[in-house]
């Protein structure tokens, strides 16, 4: 499985969170097989003034292993995933950012594979 962590300059939240929230990634077949997906964003240290950390997680993805498909956080990328087995997962350190109503998508090339239907 392939994975990479990246930290993504301090961005702004109107809201204020703790706690873990997560958002399924839904999206169509690919020759076949409908991808699956989970984003997880572990905002319990934003209330101390500590980071939001973002997960990523897709399967069943069928697309050629070593495809690196793009993470997106409402538009701005914040990291990759290298396919291995169809699957992978990526983590980003989001700074003191709390998402809310944010949605996360992931892109091979400009096509977007899966998205969510943000975080609440």
């Amino acid at each position: 499985m392939g994975t990479s962590a990246i930290t993504v300059g301090e961005l702004s939240s109107s809201s204020a969170s703790g706690g873990t929230v997560k958002e399924v990634l839904t999206g169509p077949g690919i020759n076949g097989v409908v991808p699956e997906g989970i984003a997880t964003a572990d905002q319990s240290q934003f209330l101390a003034g500590g980071s939001t950390i973002l997960t990523v997680q897709v399967k069943k993805v069928n697309l050629r292993d070593g495809t690196v498909l793009g993470v997106t956080l409402d538009f701005t990328p914040v990291g990759s995933i290298t396919l291995s087995g169809g699957q992978g997962t990526m983590t980003a350190n989001l700074g003191h950012f709390a998402v809310s109503r944010d949605q996360v998508r992931v892109k091979n090339a400009d096509a977007v594979i899966l998205s969510g239907g943000f975080f609440q």
